[in-house]
């Protein structure tokens, strides 16, 4: 076990061609198990932290993905803060961005 090499410093890993897979939390468990029984794995966990810090993709449809950019630029919290100070009411991110998964879901996904 000590002779194999660590995925995430493989040419593979490196490459991030397959990142997509890998860092889909639920449905890329099993293949990250398999990679596990050929290459040494981060901590010894199927489930572990990208070395380039490539986060979990676990979006159920665009309305996630949208949540998730925002969030992610700053853009979305400040905005929320604005409505509800004009407005004196929550913002309704939640039922905007749960109507946007049931549109426009990502195929494999479940809603919940």
């Amino acid at each position: 076990m000590c002779n194999r090499l660590t995925w995430t410093e493989t040419a593979h890993c490196r490459s991030r061609v397959h990142c997509n897979l890998c860092r889909d939390r639920e449905g890329g468990r099993l293949w990250r198990k398999k990679l596990s029984e050929h290459f040494r794995v981060p901590n010894d966990e199927v489930d572990w932290v990208c070395p380039y810090r490539q986060t979990w993709n676990s979006d159920r449809g665009l309305g996630d993905t949208v949540e998730r950019v925002l969030t992610a630029t700053g853009v979305g919290p400040v905005v929320k803060k604005v409505i509800e100070r004009v407005t004196g009411r929550p913002c309704g991110c939640g039922k905007r961005r749960d109507a946007f998964n049931r549109a426009v879901p990502y195929k494999g996904r479940k809603d919940g």
